[in-house]
């Protein structure tokens, strides 16, 4: 197809932006971009394969960048976990919302439920890190989403009346649990449990004995398992 003439009076293409004379510009920033991209990959691997205590020389490696551009995108490891760990959350975010959007209130609950398990179980290096008490917008978020997706599935009489959210969460330990001690033996161990935690929530089971732990107790664990955290994982509030 024939360009026809330029208009009268139009304004002129502008001109692509070039690095400016320190170097810096969109050329620099497309490959600080590019290898940040790069290095969170390549974290997220090493984590799941080798836990948190990893080095960053093999990060790095990994990525195909040098240790020093490793520092300049993330000048110590625990900023590196903690980017990590923020795209794991944002995926329990969406798995949250995209719950939410479900048209039957019982199969978005159990959605969810279903994962943040599969999460767990691919990021099982982020495992001492995902469910901890450090501020965050995500994290709120999560919580919010939640509880609206257990109350949705409590009105729509798919979900037992005397759960609550706290059961939730310990319910996502037990998951964490079983994820860490079998998959070395069996990837897929956890969905088995998973089964087993989905039919003990029907609403026509016997009623609970025991009183359900309180938000303040949630913490308290938190912060006593964050005590036992192994190395690379820092001692405030683990999963």
């Amino acid at each position: 197809m024939t360009t026809g003439p330029t208009t009268v009076g139009a304004a002129p293409p502008a001109p692509t932006p070039g690095p400016g004379p320190s170097g810096s510009g969109p050329a620099l920033r497309r490959d600080a971009a590019r290898n940040r991209a790069k290095i969170l990959a390549a974290a997220r691997t090493a984590f799941d394969q080798d836990g948190l205590d990893v080095g960053v020389e093999v990060i790095a490696r990994r990525a195909g960048v040098g240790v020093g551009t490793l520092y300049r995108r993330f000048p110590t490891k625990e900023l590196l976990i903690e980017a990590v760990v923020s795209e794991v959350l944002e995926a329990v975010l969406s798995a949250a919302e995209s719950a939410l959007e479900h048209e039957s209130p019982a199969d978005g609950f159990v959605g969810y439920l279903r994962a943040v398990g599969r999460l767990q179980s691919e990021h099982s290096g982020c495992l001492a890190r995902l469910w901890n008490d450090s501020a965050g917008d995500v994290r709120d978020r999560i919580e919010v989403a939640g509880r609206t997706l257990l109350a949705r599935a409590q009105q729509a009489g798919a979900v037992r009346r005397d759960l609550v959210y706290e059961d939730v969460i310990v319910l996502f330990w037990s998951l964490r649990g079983v994820i860490e001690a079998t998959s070395a033996v069996s990837a897929g161990a956890w969905l088995r449990h998973l089964d087993l935690l989905v039919t003990s929530l029907a609403p026509d089971g016997p009623p609970l004995r025991h009183p359900p732990l309180t938000a303040a107790q949630v913490r308290e664990a938190r912060a006593a398992v964050a005590l036992r955290a192994p190395l690379g994982s820092p001692r405030r509030g683990g999963a």
